[in-house]
């Protein structure tokens, strides 16, 4: 995924990442035994609008008992988790980073989800055989990936004809740049952000036709918006913060990076797009 060891840095932990996230719900009250895949939505949903675009996102895709799935760029495993246990899915995952593919596993093996596959690996080659899968998704991945060409056609080959492909991501809105840093990037060259029209386009030319695709910034805007207010009601009222997973993956920059997507998002720079496109039959 773009420049492979500025990425996989960019996202390393010191290890003991899934331990560290655990730690947070137990301090919240949570006993590590009464865990579960909806407790850790606070964890391991750190995509815009958190378990809320998650559960509309993956409603959207369609997904039956026994699809075989494939979450690209899992992460922590959030999304496949959620896929698994809320539709009877068989989801694999494939993420670049070693540490996110590490703790995906013990997260996963928690909740008594184990039987989701996990590799570790490249999703411009990944290790899976073609029309492996009926479903395929991405929440903000391609992001950190020069090539997205290569990375739909890559979906396409795995996909079967007539599955479909879902899309959860940052694009680029106005032709000013990001402010940095961000979640997915410290650095300007480690960020890949195209506009829109050309995310479709690229996923159009891989084989594939669109059956839904808009703009979700309003609605991340709002959700921001209501965070930030009840955030200063806590503040005001002395209450603690909810738990996250946020400062953990994100680091000592973390506050820094959420203010910049906010700044960005109001200020056009970047926009939010949810796609949900077909494979066309061979």
């Amino acid at each position: 995924m773009g420049d492979r060891q500025d990425v996989t840095g960019h996202y390393s932990s010191e290890g003991g990442l899934a331990g560290r996230l655990i730690e947070i719900l137990e301090k919240s009250g949570i006993a590590r035994a009464e865990i579960t895949e909806a407790s850790l939505h606070s964890v391991d949903q750190l995509h815009l609008r958190g378990r809320i675009a998650a559960e509309e996102f993956l409603d959207a895709l369609g997904i039956r008992p026994g699809d075989k799935v494939l979450d690209v760029g899992c992460g922590l495993g959030g999304p496949s988790r959620m896929a698994a246990a809320r539709y009877g899915a068989d989801v694999s995952g494939i993420d670049l980073t070693t540490d996110f593919c590490d703790a995906a596993r013990e997260l996963n093996a928690l909740v008594g989800l184990d039987d989701i596959r996990i590799e570790q690996g490249d999703a411009l080659a990944m290790p899976f055989a073609d029309d492996s899968f009926d479903r395929v998704f991405t929440l903000h991945v391609a992001m950190n990936i020069a090539d997205k060409p290569a990375l739909y056609r890559e979906i396409a080959r795995v996909l079967k004809p007539g599955g479909r492909f879902g899309l959860y991501d940052i694009v680029a809105g106005s032709s000013e740049p990001v402010h940095l840093p961000v979640p997915w990037a410290s650095l300007p060259e480690h960020s890949h952000l195209i506009p829109a029209e050309d995310v479709e386009a690229a996923v159009i030319a891989a084989g594939f036709e669109t059956e839904r695709f808009e703009d979700q910034s309003a609605l991340v805007e709002a959700y921001l918006d209501a965070q930030r207010t009840a955030r200063q009601e806590r503040v005001e009222k002395g209450e603690p913060e909810p738990p996250s997973g946020a400062p953990v993956i994100m680091g000592e920059t973390f506050a820094r990076k959420q203010k910049h997507i906010y700044r960005n998002l109001k200020e056009g720079r970047i926009a939010v797009r949810l796609g949900i496109f077909r494979l066309k039959d061979a």
